[in-house]
């Protein structure tokens, strides 16, 4: 019995993290012309929210109907975002031309706006997938987590930066990074987050249950 319920239990993780790489090619696909990345990503943490809590079903289906449904909202939210971040680099860049303790002053104002812009985008995406709300609504709610829920926002901006940092810190994590984002990467970090996302939508759920 022990050797069976083992057996079962190893059976599905694999099973997920097979789930998990072919999300992960589905997401890096259609990411490929940039500007659908919005709408992928939502897609990847529609079925990944599914997924952390055994609700999953059937993965392709459910991504690209997560992906279809929420295009528009995903793309357009997408462009804001990219649109905000290039305003941000060369505010960011510009600031190193200031003269001395301005300068200091000035960069540290702008990772924290920084910090901000990539806490409201590790929310907006999920609970666009999550919930239906018009893109004022949902980046209201994205900046509302971030500051009532900022243990939980720190824990998935360190997820997210540490992946990408770590990706890049030499030749050699770059080497081993480069497979490792085309097989799992990107629906690891997702999943992690979703784990903890779980946690900060109960918020919205209490709620509901109020109703």
């Amino acid at each position: 019995m022990k050797f069976n319920l083992a057996d079962n239990a190893v059976t599905r993780a694999l099973s997920k993290i097979c789930d998990m790489v072919c999300l992960n090619i589905m997401w890096l696909v259609c990411c490929i012309p940039i500007v659908t990345i919005g709408a992928s990503t939502t897609a990847l943490y529609s079925v990944m929210l599914k997924m952390v809590k055994n609700e999953e079903g059937y993965i392709f289906r459910g991504f690209f109907k997560a992906f279809k449904e929420n295009f528009k909202q995903s793309t357009i939210m997408w462009l804001l975002f990219a649109a905000l971040w290039i305003v941000w680099w060369l505010d960011f860049n510009f600031t190193g031309a200031l003269p001395g303790q301005l300068s200091f002053v000035f960069r540290v104002l702008f990772l924290l706006l920084g910090f901000i812009l990539l806490s409201v985008m590790t929310y907006a995406f999920p609970l666009t997938a999550r919930y239906i709300n018009p893109i004022g609504a949902t980046l209201k709610n994205a900046l509302i987590l971030t500051v009532a829920k900022l243990p939980y926002t720190f824990l998935m901006v360190v997820v997210i930066v540490a992946a990408v940092l770590g990706s890049f810190w030499n030749t050699t994590t770059f080497m081993f990074a480069v497979p490792l984002w085309l097989l799992i990467g990107g629906s690891l970090v997702a999943w992690i987050n979703s784990w903890i996302l779980r946690r900060v939508f109960l918020i919205f759920e209490k709620d509901e249950e109020n109703k």
